[in-house]
């Protein structure tokens, strides 16, 4: 699919304006129930500091970027300058839609990040740090209404791919390297996460996610921002399906941005904890910290201890692991090239790094990793290490076991994690 398509467009925006959104001559194309329809978003903020990653453009978007197009045009305007005061306008633009995300980006302090006043003023004097896009940058229908699916359905369809694949993608590797990525849900973080399996970004750019904005989300944002608990949410309401997610996200966020900002990050509110179960892979580390205690040795799991941990967590990811489960004491991460690798969340912290990984890899082997301070002589045994092979220990049932990692503090983390992904080990 052609990238720059206003060329193709332009005399029909300059004669319909928004009135156009639903003439034929602006479909890019129908397959299987899909449909895409131009969307003058081509321009690329190659200077930007921030990216903002929607699934695709909505209604209002399109609305207003053709109003905006055929006042620009109409004025006689060069197509490149036409084409950024465009997305300017219209990138995230709309009634509910741009307030919800201020809300967002003030709330993780995106102003102290960018280095600027206020965050509104991303779409006003600052333009130049932000860049707006979508993981399908022209406006996607599926059977008549706006698509709101996930990014495996993206892939799935050819029309949606192809659009994804020549349209996103290239506009993501012309992005300086220290560009930092947000996304909008579920399917642009996915997408981003497939972009850094794919090698178009570094896991270090990517913050994480957002809830979508759309004042369609009810009171979406409003739980995503601490604002609301689930027990206040009404029984029916579809918010509480996606709550463990938004827990989730929200946590990343959480702690990404307080790595970068070099604070430590704020304990968030205990009225979030629901129940005394033992936490799974969506639950947010805010939550463990109020748990109840089963014995004496989780009580090491402080409040300033776990504040660390989920500064350590977000650095495995960003090293391109993906975090597969976590339990109170574990966290269980998969290498890119599929080892499995545990962090010991009670013993770690900043300055004192615990890992847990394969029994039958060589203790020398592992040793000889840059950044490892040492290797436990004898096999360690955890319950919580599902994927790693488990024998007797001093009990009746047999335990998982593996070899016990230590590295002194979180700057050694980088190198290990990445010459360990990349270790053969016989």
């Amino acid at each position: 699919m052609e990238r720059q398509q206003f060329h193709r467009f332009s005399n029909d925006l300059m004669r319909l304006g928004a009135e156009g959104i639903t003439a034929p001559q602006f479909s890019l194309g129908q397959s299987g129930g899909y449909e895409l329809r131009y969307t003058p978003f081509e321009y690329v903020n190659r200077d930007a500091k921030l990216v903002i990653v929607g699934i695709t453009p909505g209604n209002t978007q399109l609305e207003l970027s053709y109003g905006k197009a055929q006042e620009l045009l109409r004025q006689g305007l060069p197509f490149d300058q036409t084409l950024r005061e465009i997305k300017k306008f219209g990138a995230f633009g709309g009634s509910s839609m741009r307030p919800n995300l201020l809300k967002m980006l003030r709330h993780f302090e995106f102003e102290r990040l960018l280095g600027i006043s206020d965050v509104e003023l991303l779409w006003g004097e600052h333009a130049d740090r932000l860049q707006s896009t979508s993981v399908v940058p022209h406006a996607a229908f599926k059977r008549g209404k706006m698509f709101a699916g996930s990014f495996d359905e993206v892939l799935a369809s050819s029309l949606l791919s192809e659009c994804f694949r020549d349209c996103f993608v290239p506009s993501v590797k012309e992005m300086s390297s220290d560009t930092l990525f947000v996304g909008l849900g579920p399917c642009p973080q996915a997408a981003l996460d497939w972009c850094i399996r794919n090698g178009n970004l570094h896991p270090k750019q990517v913050l994480g996610a957002f809830c979508h904005p759309s004042g369609a989300g009810g009171s979406t944002t409003r739980y995503y921002l601490r604002e609301v608990v689930r027990e206040e949410l009404d029984a029916k309401n579809p918010v509480r399906s996606r709550a463990d997610w938004l827990d989730s996200a929200y946590e990343q966020m959480r702690a990404a941005i307080s790595s970068l900002l070099g604070q430590a990050t704020q304990e968030l509110p205990a009225k979030r904890d629901e129940d005394p179960e033992m936490p799974t892979s969506s639950m947010p580390l805010s939550r463990q910290t109020n748990l109840p205690l089963a014995n004496a040795k989780d009580a090491m799991v402080s409040k300033d201890t776990n504040d660390e941990v989920a500064v350590i967590l977000v650095e495995v990811q960003r090293a391109g692991y993906t975090l597969t489960n976590q339990t109170l004491k574990l966290a269980e991460f998969v290498a890119p090239r599929g080892q499995t690798i545990y962090l010991v969340k009670t013993t770690s912290t900043t300055n004192r790094i615990n890992l847990m990984v394969h029994p039958s890899l060589i203790p020398a082997s592992v040793r000889a990793l840059p950044g490892v301070a040492s290797v436990s002589e004898e096999h360690r045994f955890h319950s919580n290490m599902t994927r790693f092979p488990k024998r007797l220990n001093r009990g009746k049932t047999a335990t998982a076991y593996g070899w016990l990692v230590n590295l002194d503090a979180l700057g050694d983390l980088p190198n290990f994690l990445a010459a360990f992904a990349n270790a053969e080990f016989d």
